[in-house]
């Protein structure tokens, strides 16, 4: 057996696939075809099998995000993951790398020098029941996001994450469902995006001024997928028990991890994640 690491291609995206169904994760082919074309990854081959990989998104000059490391079965314990880690390490290491451990994943992380930052909170249920519409303040509205938001969504994703997501935020209002919520002065106040993702549909990124604000987001998102698969990932405590209330069921809680300085958020803050691989 002669096993090499090289760059990640389309092509390898099918055995990919095959690799998180090993691990019960829920990506679909569509999902990771839509990840890589926003980021890059490694592969670790046996010939044409694909027996391990890792992805990694750089969001502006100095913010990277890890996701889909995984390592086959049957070369575990052989100092493969490691590798795969180091080599998208090299190709960040301008860059504060963030990522979400599993269990089995936390203490290679920490031996990278990763440390941990908090926990999020996978909610998630497989059939939705009726949620209420939310009630605005006099003057608030939610609305369909549009183009001309760009700035204002790349400017407050930004604040919250220290991110530069203007690729991803103008795929995401192109092909997913954004909404922003203005109060009286039309200032934002936060958007929320629901998307196909896995099973069903997915909340996030969800971001808001505000935590009223965020439950305004998800109680407009959520009214609208009763009877649905529904997911969404809080990197916020005190968010969590109100999702619960919602319907949406606490299932795990991986540890966030650091590879750098953590960011300190400046008038806004992440309620859900994009995803635990791309944050």
């Amino acid at each position: 057996m002669t096993i090499i690491l090289r760059n990640m291609t389309e092509a390898d995206l099918p055995q990919v696939k095959a690799l998180t169904q090993q691990l019960q994760w829920p990506h679909r082919l569509s999902d990771l075809q839509q990840m890589l074309q926003l980021g890059e990854g490694t592969v670790i081959v046996d010939g044409t099998r694909v027996l391990g990989s890792a992805m990694g998104w750089r969001w502006g000059d100095r913010i990277a995000s890890l996701g889909v490391v995984i390592v086959a079965e049957a070369l575990r314990g052989q100092g493969y993951g490691r590798q795969l880690m180091r080599n998208m390490l090299a190709r960040f290491s301008d860059c504060q790398v963030r990522l979400h451990a599993t269990e089995m994943g936390h203490g290679l992380y920490e031996k990278l020098g990763f440390v941990v930052t908090g926990q999020v909170m996978q909610h998630q249920t497989r059939q939705l029941g009726d949620v209420a519409a939310p009630l605005l303040p006099a003057g608030w509205q939610l609305r369909a996001g549009e183009n001309g938001d760009l700035a204002a969504l790349t400017a407050l994703d930004y604040q919250a994450s220290g991110m530069v997501r203007t690729r991803l935020l103008t795929r995401l209002l192109t092909d997913a469902s954004l909404r922003v919520l203005l109060d009286e002065q039309q200032q934002m106040r936060g958007f929320a995006v629901t998307r196909r993702f896995g099973h069903g549909h997915t909340v996030g990124p969800l971001l808001a001024t505000d935590e009223a604000s965020a439950k305004r987001l998800v109680s407009d998102a959520l009214c609208r997928l009763a009877g649905e698969f529904v997911r969404l990932d809080t990197p916020v405590s005190r968010f969590s028990p109100w999702l619960t209330e919602c319907g949406l069921t606490k299932v795990d809680s991986p540890v966030a991890m650091i590879h750098g300085t953590p960011w300190q958020p400046q008038g806004a803050q992440t309620f859900g994640l994009m995803s635990q691989a791309m944050a």
